[in-house]
């Protein structure tokens, strides 16, 4: 009597009776494929910028007379400042880069199918707050660029319909940018949003280990998590830092002018990964283009289900994705090269 895939797996994978069963069981072997390995990066990443995030945290001062100064002065007077500053930033950014190119293997494999809605939604709260961490970051730098890029973003957010007037004024402390808001953000990126962080990457790897991996043709054996897995997930993490600090040797952290009120940065933007929103807005009525992003972000992350109720029609949904999935990515490299021309 044949047997079916599913079965085979059942039979070749020991059931857990325990959590340390259930992180310790065997993992496919499709896992050791690059692609695959895309979601452990972002993990090394978080756990470097709490690092380097903790030892910024002993020379900032959160206020607008010492803030500025104080990025300087780790920046060229505190030992090595700049270049933990420069590892704060590589990796926050290489850390929503890599946050995107999982969720987009995800979304071309269909690695969501049930029972991994869960995953996708929990994966899809990471990468949200991701953004909030990298905007509030870049905030704090507290030079004119990122002065006004706060402006922009917060601006953003207050044309929100309903709950955008009250966020606005609960990020800004008021009608406008000041020092309330800088002490804002700064509260929201070193205690609100890191444990929130925290706690989603810790909930979203749980889900993973307790719903398990999607199956993928072609992969049909099994390896260790430890010591096997382990041991590479860890040489990638070692690579990677080699790779973070040859970036931040030749690309050091820069500095522009202090921020100012009264003058508007002639190159002010946003950061580049809210940099097609922010081009979406400028482009379309307001009301258009808010509404348009809210439903999009609603459907990214019910897109599983949306995925299931398709699928049970006879829609042929690798290659939908595959066609979304594209014309999204050449649409935000559109919206971003706008960006950077105007």
């Amino acid at each position: 009597m044949s047997t079916t895939p599913q079965a085979a797996q059942a039979q070749q994978e020991p059931t857990p009776k325990s959590w340390v069963d259930y992180i310790q069981k065997d993992l496919p072997e499709h896992l050791d494929w690059w692609p695959y390995t895309l979601g452990a990066i972002p993990l090394t990443l978080f756990g470097l910028l709490v690092a380097t995030g903790l030892m910024l945290t002993f020379y900032y001062v959160p206020s607008p007379e010492k803030a500025y100064e104080s990025v300087e002065q780790i920046t060229h007077e505190v030992y090595l400042g700049w270049f933990v500053r420069g590892l704060h930033k590589v990796s926050v950014d290489l850390m929503i880069l890599f946050l995107l190119f999982h969720v987009i293997r995800v979304f071309i494999t269909r690695a969501y199918r049930p029972p991994g809605e869960l995953k996708w939604v929990s994966g899809s709260l990471v990468l949200f707050v991701t953004f909030a961490m990298g905007f509030t970051g870049y905030s704090l730098v507290y030079d004119n660029v990122s002065y006004w890029g706060m402006t922009v973003v917060t601006s953003m957010i207050g044309a929100l319909p309903i709950v955008g007037t009250p966020l606005l004024h609960l990020l800004r402390g008021g009608e406008e940018v000041s020092g309330n808001t800088l002490l804002r953000l700064y509260d929201l990126h070193t205690k609100l949003l890191p444990v929130l962080l925290g706690g989603l990457v810790a909930c979203h790897v749980v889900v993973v280990r307790l719903l398990g991996f999607a199956n993928v043709e072609g992969s049909r054996g099994f390896h260790p998590f430890y010591p096997e897995h382990t041991l590479k997930m860890g040489a990638i993490a070692v690579g990677f830092l080699v790779l973070i600090v040859d970036l931040v040797m030749i690309f050091p952290p820069m500095l522009g002018p202090p921020a100012n009120p009264q003058e508007v940065a002639s190159d002010v933007s946003p950061p580049w990964y809210f940099s097609a929103p922010y081009m979406w807005i400028s482009l379309l009525p307001g009301p258009v283009a808010i509404w348009s992003l809210l439903g999009g972000a609603g459907l990214f992350v019910a897109y599983p289900f949306v995925d299931r109720v398709l699928s049970e029609r006879g829609w042929p949904m690798m290659v939908m994705n595959a066609v979304v999935g594209s014309v999204v990515v050449a649409a935000v490299a559109v919206l971003m090269y706008l960006d950077t021309r105007m």
